[in-house]
């Protein structure tokens, strides 16, 4: 049982004052960083809202708090890495990028997903998608619809190839709202997955 003195509950908690402003500037301008963050963020929310009102959790949630809180603090590390140092903070500058920022995120998360799974995450296809999209946020490129045609073809043919069925931790975390009663998008039509 997660109680209110655990100390993952304080590291959140200083996680949510340490990141609040950069979260906001991403909800602020409608970011799809923002979006791809939602479901976790939100989830990882009701459940500290509900320890801070009940004073402990179930087994259950505090694996889901935990599981979300460690990928939710991976993924805005990453992106802030990209944020400050590539692009210097500029909002507009990165929100121009940030589709293909979450490019690179969804191919770490399958690479990571694939080593969990005790497969070989070294793909040649993964290798020279992430590359691709790495030179193109580098020079500031702007072929968009390449990147998009080229992932697609491309993690079809890894999904193809390798048998492998991918669902992602956002997907997890849209269901795992749902069943706690977090309807983030009940007016639109999101995929968060495979289509882009």
């Amino acid at each position: 049982m997660l109680h209110l003195d655990n100390l993952i509950y304080k590291d959140y908690a200083a996680w949510k004052l340490e990141n609040h402003e950069i979260i906001e500037v991403f909800h602020d301008n409608h970011s799809v960083v923002y979006d791809r963050l939602e479901p976790v963020y939100s989830v990882l929310n009701h459940i500290y809202d509900k320890l801070v009102e009940e004073k402990e959790l179930s087994d259950e949630l505090e694996t889901i708090f935990i599981a979300g809180f460690n990928y939710l603090n991976t993924q805005l590390e990453t992106i802030k890495i990209y944020y400050d140092t590539l692009f210097k903070s500029d909002c507009d500058e990165f929100l121009e990028y940030s589709e293909m920022v979450l490019y690179l995120l969804y191919i770490y998360d399958i690479k990571s997903d694939m080593e969990n799974n005790n497969l070989d995450s070294d793909i040649k296809e993964l290798n020279e998608l992430e590359e691709c999209i790495e030179n193109l946020i580098m020079e500031r490129g702007n072929d968009f619809d390449y990147i998009k045609n080229q992932m697609n073809e491309g993690l079809k043919t890894v999904f193809d190839t390798i048998e492998y069925d991918y669902v992602s931790i956002v997907d997890i975390f849209v269901e795992i709202g749902e069943n706690l009663g977090i309807f983030l998008y009940e007016d639109e039509d999101l995929v968060i997955g495979r289509d882009f």
